[in-house]
């Protein structure tokens, strides 16, 4: 009984020993350059480097596959020039990786820069230190909006960077006034209190009293600066009433003398935070860069989190650092990602082949290196190129997959299959694209044949019901035409085995299940009108 069979063909007598070898290496080369271009076509910007060295592999992979007899002599020889092939494109893809790399990296830098901008700006309104209609908000809006119209990416970032410390500076030097104009708010009032206590008139008391109501006023306005400036004229016009009470003459010196405020700010202090803050910006920025890329780990013991509480000259130290192990870490980048996306390409490919256990092995090992090397690639390519060539020197040609399919035609219908092959004009092709129908002699059941990518033929039973419900159907006689319907099939194809052998075509069994352990799919007749079948 069998309800699925998979052989590998062979032919006894074979005028070419090389099979497949030629087309595959053909095509190994042409999905190379395919790749090529389609990465090439995706860069933004195209050095000199980057097109010098894709015009020459694009010219080398050109004339590789205009097939000069004596480079496609044999296919040792011509696996030989493709190796070189490869180690040309490798170097092509690490310098793309690289641009990639400093085009993302440029970015990250300006939309770096460009949010802690908005971060002070947001602040700024946020917080009630600025109104957006501030002059000197007005102007740093108005300046980040022609910084950003500047074509030059680098040229934009460096006046980014340049417009931080003036921000970083009115940001906190606004922050800092607040609770200087509380307390100097404070000691007016103080100082209004005390002059109701002396014996003044009732216009004078009316004059205090307004004098109050205005200060309490000033915490209407969200803007620091503006509260600075009507606390300013507040506090010389008390001045001057105060003078006028006492009999003393008043002298304004309003232009000769800085406010209290403007006096008691620690200019120092907010220089340090102002300059710190672009310190901490891109020290975070390297110390981010660096655990993206650090996919592996291997940089962990030499570099440190950002400690913003550093003073300003550690804090630079710590960002000069992080910046010389980030441009050593992205330098190692490109070699690594080039050889893993080659590895995992090869990898795919091996999973599906039951025989490539040790070479898929030794890949995965290359692959988890965190230090995998171009020479350790090389290797494993070779070996991968050389384990499919000795595959491809057994495949068959497609000449010869028409004969072995032919014969596996005329010798079913002898023995009463259905089979219309009529229409195909590449029958290999067909048969991989597609299950094909072979109708059986006994009614309601089929055996769908394909190609598998090893080039094995897949012979699976199928029962194929007019599409009634299911219901109809009684189980257990189904169970039982199963059986009865996969064990004459099963003799059917050990007889058709021996028949072949007599035309030189040997099927070597690699795998045969019965029903109870692959069970005999069910099928409509409109399921096999599908892209999926073809009968």
């Amino acid at each position: 009984m069998s309800s699925l069979i998979v052989v590998e063909v062979s032919l006894v007598h074979s005028d070419d020993d090389t099979g497949q070898s030629f087309s595959w290496i053909e095509k190994r080369v042409q999905d190379l350059l395919s790749g090529v271009s389609r990465r090439y076509d995706s860069l933004t910007q195209k050095t000199p480097k980057i097109t010098r060295l894709y015009d020459d592999l694009i010219k080398r992979g050109e004339s590789f596959l205009k097939k000069d007899p004596i480079t496609w002599k044999t296919p040792d020889s011509a696996r030989k020039a493709m190796e070189s092939l490869f180690r040309k494109a490798e170097r092509f893809k690490i310098v793309l990786v690289q641009i990639l790399l400093e085009e993302h990296e440029i970015k990250l830098m300006e939309e770096t820069y460009l949010n802690e901008i908005q971060r002070y700006l947001s602040g700024l309104s946020d917080e009630h230190l600025m109104s957006v209609d501030n002059q000197q908000y007005v102007a740093f809006s108005q300046k980040v909006m022609r910084i950003s119209d500047v074509e030059s990416l680098s040229d934009r970032i460096l006046q980014y960077k340049t417009l931080i410390p003036e921000l970083a500076l009115l940001y906190h030097t606004s922050r800092q006034k607040r609770p200087l104009i509380h307390n100097r708010i404070n000691e007016l009032k103080k100082e209004l209190a005390s002059l109701e206590l002396k014996q003044v008139s009732m216009q004078d008391l009316e004059i205090i009293h307004s004098f109050t109501k205005e200060i309490s006023k000033i915490f209407g306005h969200g803007d620091v600066n503006l509260q600075e400036t009507q606390l300013n004229e507040i506090d010389a016009r008390i001045s001057a009433f105060s003078h006028q009470i006492s009999g003393f003459e008043h002298t304004d010196i309003g232009d000769l003398k800085k406010s209290d405020i403007e006096t008691s700010l620690n200019k120092v202090l907010i220089t340090k935070e102002a300059s710190k803050d672009l310190l901490v910006l891109e020290a975070d920025f390297f110390h981010g860069r660096i655990r993206f890329l650090d996919y592996d780990n291997t940089e962990d013991d030499d570099y440190e989190p950002v400690d913003k509480d550093l003073p300003s000259e550690r804090l630079a130290l710590q960002r000069d650092n992080l910046q010389l192990e980030y441009g050593l870490l992205k330098e190692k980048i490109p070699e690594k990602t080039v050889i893993r996306q080659e590895l995992d390409e090869m990898i795919q490919s091996l999973s599906v082949d039951p025989d490539a256990g040790a070479l898929l092995d030794a890949a995965m090992i290359l692959f988890h290196d965190p230090f995998p090397e171009l020479r350790e690639l090389a290797v494993i390519r070779r070996q991968y190129d050389t384990y499919f060539l000795q595959k491809k020197r057994k495949s068959l040609s497609d000449d010869e997959w028409d004969r072995v399919i032919m014969a596996l035609n005329n010798h079913l219908q002898v023995m009463g299959y259905r089979v219309h092959l009529k229409k195909m004009n590449h029958l290999r092709d067909a048969f991989r694209k597609a299950s094909i129908e072979i109708g059986t002699p006994l009614p309601h059941y089929s055996v769908m044949i394909s190609i598998n990518p090893l080039d094995e033929l897949v012979f699976r039973m199928v029962r194929v019901v007019d599409g009634l419900d299911l219901n109809e159907f009684d189980p257990d006689l189904i169970q039982e035409n199963d059986v009865t319907s996969s064990k004459a099939w099963s003799d059917d194809f050990d007889s058709l085995t021996n028949e072949l052998k007599d035309e030189n075509i040997v099927l070597i069994e690699r795998l045969r299940k019965k029903p109870e352990e692959v069970p005999i799919h069910q099928v409509t007749r409109f399921d096999l009108l599908t892209d999926d079948y073809i009968s």
